[in-house]
Parts: C-alpha cells; structure tokens; sequence
C-alpha cells in the first residue's frame, strides 16, 4: 500500500468479445484512481471475431495486452495472473461485458481499508443490469442477494494477491472454475460482499435464454459433481 490506495491489477479475459470490449476500456481509462496504483491486463483467448484487433485499437499504451490462442477462460485467467506486478494487491478478474463507473476503485480501496484486519482473500460485489430495466433490476436484485448468501461470484471475482501465489484456476473446468477457485481460498481466508452501485454487466445472457431458464441452466451446472464439469459445455453468449 502507498499512500493510502492498495495497488489494483484488473484482469479480462476477452473471447469474441468485439461487441463489449470496447465500453470495458472505456470504464477502465476513466476510473478516479491513481493511475501508478492501478493496471490493467486483458488476455484474448482464441477469438474469432477480431477482439485482439479491438482491444489493440481501443487499450491506451500502460495496458498489457496478450493473446493465448486458445478458448480456455481459466487458461486466460492464469495467464493474466503470471504478467500481475510485484507491486500487486488485489487482482479483479473482470468479464469483458462488465464495467465500472469512476468511483469504483476508490469506494473498493475505502472497504478494503476498513477491514484489512479480517484476513479478507476474495470477494463479490453487487450488480447492476444494463442496459436497465424494472424487470431486470428485480432480477438482479434476486441474484446479488443470492451470491451474497452462497459466498460465490457472478461477472467478476476479487482476489488477493497473495492466494495466486499458491492457487490459480482449474483449466480442466469449462464451467465453475469461478467457484471451485472461491473455494480453494476461502481454506486460507474469509469471503466478502460489497454493495455498489458502480458496477454494471451485460444482460446478453437473459436476453438470449430468459431469466428463468438462465437461472436453471446456472443451477443445473452448479450441483454436477466435479468429473462432470470437467466435461460439462458452457454455451458463452456473444
């Protein structure tokens, strides 16, 4: 920590996402936080939409930009994990299609501040739907209160630094790699919720499935046991 703000590294794995990616960036470039105690590193995974041609034309210089090759979100994920900074505290992973209003990271490091004698390691915060509307604020009302109480992550994950150290994500897993890592590091550390109003994600899901049979799918995948997920298929959509 320097001057009161922890150092921030924001991590996006980015699959054929040529349609979102641009107003992630945006977000980024914007926030009110110091620029030296922040970085951003977006990782295309095996696209075949032009991302990486995106990314590039839309990235300011001080973002790390990579490619792997390969459609492995997990894979994506640890690859962002070996380019974080020695100078590191916290690392947000964060879908391409969700984004943050300016005052985020301030609000963030203020809560992370306050607790840092919790032995905090990783965290969710609530959502916001956009674009907006009545019924998908009653939805997503619905799901943050569920990922506050089942302690799992939806749209982005918060880890501390120092768990990826001795835990990264399962590349075996094509579907709840996110809460098989929640739960790798709740062993080492206690789990937090943070209520926001300036984090915003994409409804594409539910626009294209409907709430309740998104909500299904979700749970469905969620009790396979682990040998089944390793096989489970995940439709991501674009």
């Amino acid at each position: 920590m320097h001057d009161g703000f922890l150092f921030f590294s924001i991590v996006i794995p980015a699959h054929n996402e040529t349609k979102y990616i641009g107003t992630t960036i945006a977000s980024l470039t914007q926030l009110d936080y110091p620029r030296e105690r922040m970085e951003v590193i977006v990782v295309e995974n095996g696209s075949t939409d032009g991302t990486l041609e995106t990314v590039t034309a839309c990235a300011p210089a001080w973002f790390k930009v990579t490619s792997t090759g390969k459609a492995s979100v997990s894979g994506a994920r640890n690859a962002g994990i070996r380019l974080l900074s020695e100078a590191s505290d916290w690392v947000i992973f964060l879908d391409a299609d969700t984004y943050f209003s300016p005052p985020f990271l301030r609000e963030l490091n203020a809560f992370l501040l306050r607790n840092r004698t919790r032995n905090l390691g990783t965290g969710m915060v609530s959502l916001l739907p956009s674009p907006d509307s009545r019924c998908a604020r009653g939805w997503y009302h619905f799901y943050n209160f569920a990922q506050h109480v089942t302690g799992t992550t939806r749209s982005l994950q918060i880890i501390r630094r120092d768990l990826l150290r001795i835990i990264q994500y399962d590349e075996q897993l094509n579907f709840g790699e996110d809460t098989r890592m929640i739960r790798r590091c709740d062993r080492l550390s206690r789990h937090f919720y943070l209520g926001t109003s300036n984090v915003f994600s994409s409804i594409r899901r539910f626009q294209k499935n409907g709430w309740v049979r998104q909500l299904f799918s979700w749970i469905y995948l969620f009790i396979l046991p682990y040998e089944r997920q390793k096989h489970a298929q995940y439709k991501a959509i674009r």
